[in-house]
C-alpha cells in the first residue's frame, strides 16, 4: 500500500514538470536541446519509476506463486525495449547527418517519444 501511496505523489509530481514543452520554433538551438534534455531526463525517470514498481509487484508475485517466468520475461522485455528505442532513433539521426544539431534533435524528440509510449502501456498493465 506504501508503495501505491508513493507511486501516485511521485508521478504528480512527474506530471507538473511534464507540462514545459520546447518550441523548435521559438528557442534557439541549443536552447531547444537543453530543453528536450530536461524532458528526456524527466521522461526515463517516469519509466524507471514504472519500470520499478512492475518490478516489485512481480518479485512479491514469485515470491508468493514460486513461478518467476513473468519476472524473467519482464527483465528481458526491458533490456529489448532499450535496444529497439536506440536503433528506432538512430536512423533517424543517421539521416540528417551532416546536419548532427538537427539529428540529435531529433534523435531527442524520438527517444522522448517512445518513452512516454512505453510509460503509457506500463501504466495501462493488467495483471
Amino acid at each position: 500500500m506504501k508503495s501505491v501511496i508513493y507511486l501516485c505523489a511521485l508521478l504528480g509530481s512527474f506530471q507538473l514538470a511534464a507540462e514545459t514543452t520546447c518550441d523548435r520554433n521559438s528557442q534557439q538551438q541549443i536552447d531547444y536541446s537543453r530543453c528536450l534534455d530536461a524532458q528526456l531526463e524527466q521522461a526515463e525517470r517516469e519509466l524507471q519509476t514504472w519500470e520499478n514498481n512492475h518490478l516489485f509487484k512481480l518479485q512479491e508475485m514469485a515470491e508468493k506463486t514460486g513461478r518467476d517466468d513473468p519476472l524473467k520475461v519482464f527483465k528481458r522485455s526491458r533490456i529489448n525495449f532499450k535496444q529497439f528505442r536506440t536503433d528506432h532513433c538512430r536512423w533517424q539521426y543517421l539521416a540528417l547527418i551532416p546536419d548532427s544539431q538537427a539529428g540529435a534533435s531529433v534523435y531527442k524528440e524520438c527517444t522522448i517519444e517512445q518513452i512516454k509510449f512505453q510509460t503509457e502501456l506500463l501504466s495501462k498493465a493488467k495483471y
